[in-house]
C-alpha cells in the first residue's frame, strides 16, 4: 500500500477492499482563447488616476476601485463585467483575473481566497461558472480576492506568477 504523506488527499475509491488511486483532478483554469474578451495587465498607475479609477467602495476590509465602471480590454472592447480593482496594497484587477490560482499557490502568507468559494484557496479550488448562467454574466470566472491584504509581506510572488498580470503590489 502506498504511504500517504500528511496533507495529501487521496483520490481513489475502494474496490474489493483495495484502494484504487487515480490521478488528482486537473486544474481548470479558464483558457484565454475561450474567453469572450482579452484580459490586459492591471494599470500600475491606477491609484494615481482617480477620475478613471475612483474608489467605489470596500469589500472584506479592502478598498475597491472602478467597480461599476466600464473599462476596455486589451483589444479595446468593453469588458463584459464591471467588477473593478480590489485592494490598495495587494491590488487585483477582477476583470483581468481568470481564476488561475497560481497567486494563491505562491503566496506564503495566504493573502487570497476565492471570491465565489469563500474559505478556499489554490489551483483547482475555484468555483466553476458555466457560460449562459447569471453568474457567467456577472463574473465570467471566480476571482482571487485579497481578503487578507494586510498580511502581505511584499515578496511579489503572486504578482510574478499571475498569467494575466492582474496583480500589483504596493508597499505602504
Amino acid at each position: 500500500m502506498a504511504q500517504q504523506m500528511p496533507g495529501d488527499q487521496p483520490y481513489g475509491i475502494v474496490v474489493n477492499a483495495q484502494i484504487r488511486y487515480a490521478d488528482p483532478p486537473e486544474p481548470s483554469m479558464v483558457e484565454l482563447d475561450k474567453l469572450d474578451y482579452k484580459p490586459k495587465p492591471i494599470d500600475p498607475e491606477f491609484k494615481n488616476k482617480p477620475d478613471e479609477y475612483p474608489k467605489t467602495g470596500t469589500h472584506h476590509q479592502h478598498d475597491v476601485f472602478a467597480e461599476g465602471i466600464e473599462r476596455l480590454d486589451a483589444n479595446g472592447n468593453p469588458y463584459p463585467t464591471k467588477l473593478g480593482i480590489h485592494g490598495a496594497i495587494v491590488a487585483v484587477d477582477f476583470e483581468a483575473c481568470i481564476a488561475d490560482g497560481a497567486c494563491m499557490d505562491a503566496c506564503p502568507v495566504n493573502v487570497f481566497e476565492w471570491l465565489l468559494n469563500p474559505g478556499q484557496a489554490g489551483t483547482g479550488k475555484d468555483y466553476k461558472i458555466e457560460p449562459g448562467t447569471p453568474e457567467w454574466d456577472l463574473y465570467r470566472t471566480d476571482k482571487s480576492d485579497p481578503v487578507r491584504e494586510a498580511d502581505c509581506i511584499f515578496c511579489l510572488a503572486c504578482e510574478t506568477v499571475c498569467p494575466t498580470q492582474a496583480i500589483k503590489i504596493f508597499q505602504p
